[in-house]
């Protein structure tokens, strides 16, 4: 499962380039960033951190509903669980380590390994799918550009998009990597209304999540209301980008150099990289809160141990 280092060349300069850029920016605008007030407003921190478990949990719902789709019967409370403990693989570098515990977990409640991986590749898939239908409407709503900007993605991506919620192109694009990762080709008996249902819940999810990620913008920097649905796809854009950058852990790096570029378009460039930084930190945060959680209820605190191998 583990690529070669040749093959990783790539991701590897890809992500160097991440980090260069993202440390001479924040080199430069030191001295606005440190002088900036980051004091959070208390209130809305709350909000943001409600909002963004809500936004997990329906993420862990819809895993479980395609797990459910493709003939797994697996009690809700279960899949939340399998899934959000799942979460803390991503910060291991690889890519493949939150898959790979996902798995493990699943195999030991009897669900046989060619039915989780289908479900964790198109749980993958169509947060993507949906990130990129969110980002491109946005654009519509981003008074610093001009018409052609809003017209190209639409016509050029966002039928790339929907012709992808089709089983047939994704098999197309899925089966190839899955070749290489030494795995055997795999059929998807999903229709063509379950993938778009699956599009559908996502987006909801990226309004929940973004929507949280206002609330934490505004916590320390006046942004208006009618901003919302653009932050929500930068936000969407930001974390898809995280997603494809298989290598870097949790798409640490490439998710605050993307969330950086498109947020410097509606706020100072300084609070931009105080936004990228602190907002993976409260993240972190949050997911830690749900690690904890676990090991306290003495239900899922067998299945902490199994996963961490204690």
């Amino acid at each position: 499962l583990l690529r070669p280092l040749y093959k990783r060349i790539p991701s590897i300069v890809i992500i160097a380039i991440t980090f260069y850029l993202i440390g001479r920016v924040l080199f430069n605008e030191w001295d606005k960033i440190s002088g900036y007030d980051w004091t959070p407003d208390p209130l809305l921190c709350v909000f943001f951190v409600f909002l963004l478990i809500i936004a997990y949990i329906i993420s862990a719902c819809g895993w479980t509903l395609v797990l459910r789709m493709l003939g797994v019967k697996i009690p809700l409370k279960k899949g939340l669980s399998i899934y959000l403990l799942s979460i803390f693989g991503r910060y291991i570098p690889g890519g493949i380590w939150s898959a790979l515990g996902r798995m493990y977990l699943c195999r030991s409640e009897g669900i046989p390994n060619s039915r989780s991986g289908v479900s964790i590749l198109l749980e993958q898939a169509y947060p993507v799918v949906s990130a990129g239908i969110v980002f491109v409407l946005s654009l519509f709503l981003w008074n610093s550009t001009d018409s052609l900007t809003k017209i190209v993605p639409l016509l050029i991506l966002l039928p790339l998009f929907i012709v992808f919620l089709h089983p047939w192109p994704f098999l197309k694009i899925a089966n190839p990597i899955l070749s290489v990762l030494g795995k055997g080709h795999i059929n998807i008996s999903l229709s063509f209304y379950n993938m778009l249902k699956l599009t559908g819940y996502y987006i909801i999810y990226w309004i929940v999540a973004g929507g949280a990620f206002y609330f934490f913008i505004r916590s320390f920097y006046p942004m208006e209301f009618y901003l919302v649905p653009v932050l929500i796809g930068i936000y969407a854009a930001s974390f898809a980008a995280g997603y494809i950058a298989f290598l870097a852990p949790a798409g640490l790096g490439v998710r605050e150099g993307c969330l950086i570029f498109l947020l410097s378009f509606f706020v100072p460039t300084s609070v931009a990289i105080g936004v990228a930084i602190l907002s993976r930190l409260w993240i972190m945060g949050v997911e830690l809160l749900i690690l904890i959680v676990f090991m306290i209820k003495s239900d899922t605190r067998r299945m902490v141990k199994t996963a961490l191998g204690w």
